[in-house]
């Protein structure tokens, strides 16, 4: 009868103590799995992310409340269930609509970045302005247009501007200085890392500074996990 009453005591010791939680964070829209979502303990502040997968693994008690967090989506809070050491909580996350309020942009307001791809759109805008002619109001251009080397120079000129306006506006907020104050890596590293980690052009545009460094902080922790080429810099030191 002791031992009984020993154990019964030993697993609400347990189950009142450390425990750990995992599980899987998807969209729920799709169903996919969300890589990076970043798993807060409310109460202890411990931090854990999603891997590929969508799994993550994290310290709390039962009743802790844990938050996730995703660029993009609305932020999600559960309590932790009752568990004796490993609790399972999968989540689904949606993603969250945004409403910029209307402004006014003087030009003393504007950023650097925001004055040269004005500049820029003023000189092209003849190239920038130009439309495919609709195969219903004007069948006749709209097969023309096909055949035009003119009118597929320019519709090739705007892919590529717009691809290189949304590099220069990542490169904006993605920056070697950023990346030395968050990793502290230095030298021809930087360039290596940030290679190896491009931007996406929608977290430049939707991140806050917080979640941009919380981003190249996951990433570096990937990074320093592999083998990387040698800083130049400290070569010439050696």
């Amino acid at each position: 009868m002791l031992r009984y009453f020993t154990l019964i005591c030993l697993l609400l010791s347990f189950s009142c103590g450390a425990q750990t939680v995992h599980g899987i964070v998807t969209d729920t829209a799709t169903g996919k799995p969300l890589f990076a979502v970043t798993v807060v303990n409310t109460t202890t502040q411990a931090t854990a992310y999603t891997d590929a997968t969508g799994r993550y693994t994290i310290a709390a008690k039962q009743g802790n409340v844990l938050t996730f967090s995703y660029v993009g989506y609305k932020t999600v809070a559960k309590f932790t269930p009752s568990s004796i050491l490993i609790a399972s909580l999968n989540v689904t996350m949606e993603q969250a609509e945004y409403q910029l309020p209307e402004y006014k942009i003087t030009r003393d307001s504007r950023t650097q970045y925001q004055i040269d791809s004005a500049e820029r759109k003023n000189i092209y805008k003849t190239e920038l302005d130009r439309k495919h002619p609709s195969p219903f109001n004007s069948p006749v251009s709209a097969v023309a247009e096909k055949f035009s080397k003119k009118a597929k120079r320019t519709y090739k000129f705007q892919k590529s501007y717009q691809e290189r306006e949304e590099q220069r506006f990542i490169d904006t907020r993605y920056t070697p200085d950023l990346v030395n104050e968050v990793t502290s890596l230095t030298g021809d590293s930087i360039g290596h890392f940030m290679y190896a980690y491009p931007m996406p052009y929608d977290l430049a545009r939707t991140a806050s500074d917080l979640e941009l460094k919380m981003w190249i902080r996951n990433n570096y922790k990937q990074w320093i996990k592999k083998p990387q080429p040698l800083n130049t810099e400290e070569a010439k030191k050696d």
